[in-house]
């Protein structure tokens, strides 16, 4: 699943092709996906873009007054076509010598200057969803803070963090906490703040805190730098693969020297997914 880096790099690139454009034809293909009554179809029908956001890691294309919110979890893609040419995001079922739009398509937005917005996806995992500014406002408020903001600050992650009677790595993948981060910079921010993914937070010292706190958005912004990680299922909004996964220290290194210590990366199952740790390099 693309986590915060694959996402913001998707929302830069296709906000530079989609913004301002007006809306003047949805096909909703399949309604397990996106699910569009006559009012909410009247309500984008006409509506230009202002922007695309991000918040978690989510999509967020704002209409005005109303949002729609996109979510490719594990196999979802966004396509832009203007004329002959293609910028795919997300997991790359299609290339520019396959027919639009096809089997996966399960959404399709069509603007004023003919360019056209694909939804793809293969499992149907992921989604869209149309909502009010209050219905959103209500969304932003269940989820945590963004870590590249403001509002992360050392105070705030300290008092989210007291009281919790569970592992470090939990805790920073819960989007209640922080917005964005799952399993790869969970394992990178930990590898680089040397805390083992499965400490309890109760064992942390304050120091570890604090060098976690200063991880965390290092992680995130030198990922974004080289457009996020990519493996088997992801390429960004330029219909490439991200570069970051040459820096990976830990995750997908499963027995694998570490670049820092050359010990053993060693994997477990953490919260049901897959953990990855340098013994030698995280206490």
């Amino acid at each position: 699943m693309p986590e915060l880096p694959e996402v913001e790099t998707i929302v830069r690139d296709l906000n530079k092709k989609l913004k301002n454009k007006k809306i003047v034809a949805v096909k909703s293909l399949d309604k397990k996906v996106f699910q569009l009554n006559k009012s909410e179809l009247k309500n984008i029908l006409g509506a230009s873009i202002k922007s695309i956001k991000r918040r978690a890691k989510m999509l967020i294309f704002n209409l005005g007054k109303n949002f729609l919110i996109v979510h490719l979890k594990m196999t979802g893609q966004l396509v832009y076509k203007a004329k002959t040419k293609i910028i795919a995001g997300g997991h790359p079922i299609i290339n520019s010598g396959q027919e639009l739009p096809n089997k996966f398509t399960r959404v399709i937005f069509e603007f004023n200057d003919k360019s056209v917005l694909y939804f793809n996806d293969v499992r149907k995992f992921g989604w869209i969803k149309f909502l009010n500014a209050e219905k959103f406002s209500h969304i932003e408020r269940e989820l945590g803070v963004e870590p590249l903001s403001k509002n992360f600050s050392l105070e705030y992650f300290k008092k989210a963090l007291a009281g919790k009677n569970i592992t470090i790595k939990q805790f920073l993948m819960d989007q209640k906490y922080i917005s964005g981060i799952g399993n790869i910079y969970a394992d990178e921010s930990l590898f680089a703040a040397g805390i083992k993914p499965f400490r309890k937070i109760k064992t942390l010292k304050p120091q570890e805190i604090k060098k976690l706190y200063q991880a965390i958005p290092k992680i995130l912004k030198y990922a974004i730098k080289h457009r996020g990680t990519s493996f088997s299922d992801y390429v960004d909004a330029s219909g490439e693969t991200g570069n970051f996964i040459k820096y990976l220290k830990v995750y997908g290194r499963a027995g694998k020297k570490c670049k820092k210590c050359s010990g053993i990366v060693k994997k477990i199952k953490l919260g049901g997914r897959g953990t990855h740790w340098c013994d030698k390099c995280q206490k």
